[in-house]
């Protein structure tokens, strides 16, 4: 099958450096060895490359071949330690990042590729959960959650899926974090209201069929649900 040209890893590749090249970055220019556009592109490849960590990653790169087979890939001119990524991302809001998700979208809708995804030949399967990401009983920032003496960062995702296919299509996440003025803690409920808002924004005539556990099935959250999409765009059921 011919590749599409806007489908192709090099294509991708250039929307996300692209986004990666906005980012903004506070440092001192002139005391900074790797650039935002690195360090970002970096900590991604850990996660394509499905390295463990960022330091097993970068104990990865320390071979030479590597190293190269990364900056031809990824385009990148330098690797950070993981320390150093971490330093730097924890500066970064992930909302500067969201953009790629639809744009990734925008590119399949355009190659036909989500034709396959329908069902039961009409709407799109939209599944949403929850996913913890991070825990510590020790490192903790502003936004991190509680739980049993726990810190920890959580995010509600959904996915169009299809089942009989084993792949996804992820759409932009939502964070359940606490801000400053809260008077209570965030938790995945009211995140999923929001991602659902933010899902009929973005994609306003996309025709969905809403699917999570037990947890969206409660009446203030489905009255909530109808409502935003009822709001934002016609051929939607929940």
């Amino acid at each position: 099958m011919h590749e599409k040209k806007h489908l192709s890893f090099f294509s991708l590749r250039s929307v996300l450096s692209e986004k990666a090249l906005s980012l903004p970055d506070n440092r001192q220019q002139g005391k900074v060895d790797h650039s935002i556009h690195d360090v970002a592109v970096c900590a991604f490849a850990t996660m394509y490359f499905q390295d463990p960590s960022l330091l097993q990653f970068q104990r990865r790169m320390e071979d030479a071949k590597e190293t190269s087979n990364l900056k031809s890939i990824f385009g990148v001119d330098s690797i950070p330690k993981d320390a150093q990524m971490r330093e730097v991302l924890d500066e970064v809001d992930p909302s500067y990042l969201k953009e790629v998700f639809p744009d990734y979208f925008m590119r399949l809708q355009r190659g036909r590729h989500l034709e396959s995804y329908r069902v039961p030949g009409k709407y799109y399967l939209a599944a949403i959960d929850g996913s913890e990401y991070f825990s510590s009983e020790k490192i903790h920032c502003p936004s991190c959650l509680t739980r049993k003496k726990r810190f920890l960062h959580q995010i509600v995702q959904a996915a169009i899926a299809h089942p009989d296919k084993t792949g996804v299509i992820p759409l932009a996440p939502e964070e359940v974090r606490n801000t400053d003025g809260a008077e209570k803690q965030d938790c995945e409920a009211n995140a999923g209201k929001r991602l659902i808002a933010k899902i009929r924004e973005t994609h306003p005539k996309l025709p969905l069929i809403i699917a999570g556990d037990d947890l969206y099935g409660k009446q203030p959250f489905i009255s909530l649900r109808k409502y935003a999409l009822r709001l934002c765009g016609k051929g939607v059921r929940s």
